[in-house]
């Protein structure tokens, strides 16, 4: 019977709250403005940074999830490199060769070589690309990366020995140079050079916010094709598949070999890079999280704009209704019923300017992948969660001391106040 009671309580606050607030529209819209904009920009930003995090989670596990990359250099850098890591020695082919050979649960790897070609141009006839991305690999880049072809075929070991000039193109570059198809077998000069198609590759998984995957941009040729034409290049990064189930194992070995390699002491750090799918996307979601870290701190200004209007509107209440508050008393309500129906009504307040604020965000997060589809969204549940209760809970906080002031009011001078 008691719950039953207040259930009927519950819904009569929640009525005479709707009732009040259309009773004065304008009020109530300004006093629900700074809810709505909190709650727009915690759905909004939080669907965006979690549709960017699940394209890099795509991007890079379509390289394999049994992937090692090594560098000298960090992957992925937020601001400026220290000394230490400005002067590290890059890593070297004979490195690769080592660590096949003293590592047991690697199954295959391949050293890759970045072209210095920053500034020159690749063409085929009219069609010209400016800074092509040229990289040197073994053979077995092409398993390594999981790569697919779109035409042709990859290059091969005799190939590489050879030097021969033979390169595969990436999507994109495909697509920039012959744009009516027909690569195989043409000669695209690269920074001078020529070089014959051997074959395409198939377009990877776009990355984050529609942009482009680095990979269909590239020019991929033999190693010591790239090492005979530039012969001062040491931009090496090391690209390694374990065994599958011995990730774990592949790395400790790997850093025991290069740490002892590069005479790295025991009480020092290793001075070198290397990651996983694993922690390339752990490096994007610390970025992730500073980034909501500036959101929500920005929602919670928000909040709070709109949780000191919803105070200030719900005083200039209690003091218009002073009369009805001491009426309601006289009557024999109690002070927890008073209580109940400010706080309710101030709830309620806020509850509408979260659900607007919600509803316009997925409405203009549809409209943002109508026009432009690409750019990856999705809304998480905790968005939507701290939204709405984020929103109720400002209500019930900012509307507490109305609410226990008109609760305290006494109800004789209630009744004469003017």
């Amino acid at each position: 019977m008691s719950i039953r009671r207040s259930l009927h309580s519950v819904w009569e606050n929640t009525r005479l709250a709707f009732e009040t607030l259309l009773a004065n529209r304008f009020r109530s819209f300004l006093t629900v403005l700074g809810i709505f904009i909190g709650v727009l920009l915690v759905v909004t930003v939080a669907s965006v940074l979690n549709g960017f995090r699940q394209s890099v989670v795509d991007q890079v596990e379509q390289f394999g999830t049994n992937n090692i990359y090594l560098s000298h250099q960090p992957f992925v850098n937020i601001g400026r490199l220290s000394r230490e890591m400005r002067l590290r020695k890059p890593l070297k082919v004979d490195d690769a060769w080592a660590l096949r050979d003293k590592c047991p649960s690697i199954a295959i790897l391949t050293p890759i070589l970045d072209a210095p070609t920053f500034l020159t141009r690749a063409n085929y006839r009219e069609e010209e690309v400016d800074t092509p991305d040229l990289k040197g690999a073994y053979p077995e880049d092409f398993e390594v990366a999981n790569r697919v072809l779109k035409e042709g075929r990859f290059f091969t070991a005799q190939e590489n020995r050879h030097r021969s000039r033979v390169v595969v193109l990436g999507d994109s570059i495909d697509k920039a140079l012959f744009p009516n198809g027909g690569a195989i077998g043409k000669k695209v000069t690269i920074d001078g050079r020529q070089f014959t198609v051997l074959g395409t590759l198939e377009k990877r998984k776009a990355g984050p916010f529609g942009s482009e995957n680095e990979d269909d941009a590239l020019f991929l040729a033999p190693y010591l094709t790239v090492l005979s034409c530039y012969p001062g290049a040491d931009d090496v990064v090391i690209a390694v598949r374990s065994k599958p189930g011995m990730l774990e194992a592949a790395k400790d070995e790997i850093e025991q070999v290069l740490r002892r390699r590069r005479r790295v002491r025991w009480n020092e750090d290793s001075n070198f890079e290397m990651e996983t799918s694993d922690s390339l996307i752990q490096s994007f979601d610390d970025i992730v999280l500073a980034v909501l870290a500036v959101m929500f701190l920005l929602s919670t200004v928000g909040f709070m704009v709109g949780g000191v209007g919803v105070m200030n509107i719900m005083l200039v209440s209690v003091r218009e209704r002073t009369r009805e508050i001491g009426l309601r008393k006289a009557v024999g309500a109690r002070r927890r019923d008073i209580l109940g129906q400010f706080l309710v009504e101030a709830t309620v307040l806020c509850t509408i300017g979260g659900v607007l604020g919600l509803l316009v965000a997925e409405g203009l997060l549809n409209l943002i992948a109508l026009v432009v589809p690409d750019l990856a969204s999705a809304t998480p549940w905790w968005a939507r969660v701290f939204a709405f209760a984020g929103s109720g809970g400002v209500g019930l906080f900012f509307g507490l001391w109305p609410a226990w002031k008109a609760a305290s009011l006494d109800p004789v001078e209630a009744l004469r106040y003017e």
